[in-house]
């Protein structure tokens, strides 16, 4: 399996596109077990595997640890022509995505971000994101979609900040705004974006790129979250981080598979 990068020679963990379906499969059981519909300490050929309609249609990168010889890491890319074949994105499952369709053509979905349990220091996130810095520029994909995730479980998150926060701060423009099927209602409450509200990794990694927020939250009863949709036009990415990603994906040696 050709990696689509490699970090330094001393680290066992690898990047990789889904091969076939026991890759597939793997990324499938670590999903399960990142979103907890696993206890964390399953084996993972003992996990029941997370997967939807999308799967088969989407490209699929994982991080192994060579070491251990199991995916700690994946992200799922669904591209306009996979799109197509799926029937649709998955975003339209929970959002009217119409304002977009003059774009679509040149989107890739990000989706199914999932890290193992016991690698969530930041490195292998940081790896899928230049690998995905790579995908972009090889395939000048301009814009990108997601749903980013608030897990209502989470004490320590609080909605409404965050809502208020992202109006404040990441807020899309106005025709491009979509439109939730299940609405999940934050209260606006200004004078509170002065001090930033703990965000989830995933969404705090968004909104650093420069992505903007196009609506208000779709409530998922399945995985008892609130999910607010990302925009990001891969040309206007802003600031250090996006280019520490950037740069990342352009200095690693090893090719892109096909």
């Amino acid at each position: 399996m050709a990696p689509v990068l490699s970090p330094l020679r001393s680290s066992p963990l690898r990047v990789s596109w889904a091969r076939n379906e026991k890759d597939l499969l793997r990324a499938q059981r670590l999903r399960a077990l990142a979103f907890g519909f696993s206890p964390p300490d399953t084996p993972e050929h003992l996990v029941i595997p997370e997967q939807d309609r999308f799967d088969p249609f989407a490209r699929h990168l994982i991080v192994t640890d060579t070491n251990r010889e199991i995916c700690v890491g994946t992200y799922r890319i669904l591209d306009y022509r996979g799109a197509q074949r799926a029937g649709g994105f998955y975003t339209a499952t929970e959002f009217d995505i119409s304002p977009l369709s003059p774009f679509l053509e040149h989107t890739a979905e990000l989706g199914r971000s999932a890290v193992h349990p016991d690698y969530r220091s930041g490195g292998v996130i940081a790896l899928l994101w230049a690998a995905l810095a790579r995908i972009l520029m090889k395939e000048e994909i301009r814009y990108l979609m997601g749903c980013a995730s608030c897990d209502l479980t989470d004490p320590s998150l609080d909605l409404d900040r965050i809502y208020t926060y992202l109006r404040t701060q990441a807020w899309g423009e106005d025709s491009l705004m979509v439109f939730p099927y299940r609405h999940y209602p934050c209260l606006f409450r200004p004078g509170q974006e002065a001090s930033p509200p703990v965000l989830p990794p995933l969404l705090k990694g968004y909104v650093r790129l420069g992505a903007k927020i196009l609506g208000e939250a779709s409530h998922d009863p399945v995985f008892q979250t609130a999910d607010f949709p990302v925009w990001l036009s891969v040309g206007e990415t802003s600031g250090r981080y996006a280019r520490h990603f950037f740069r990342s994906g352009r200095t690693h040696r090893n090719p892109i598979p096909s």
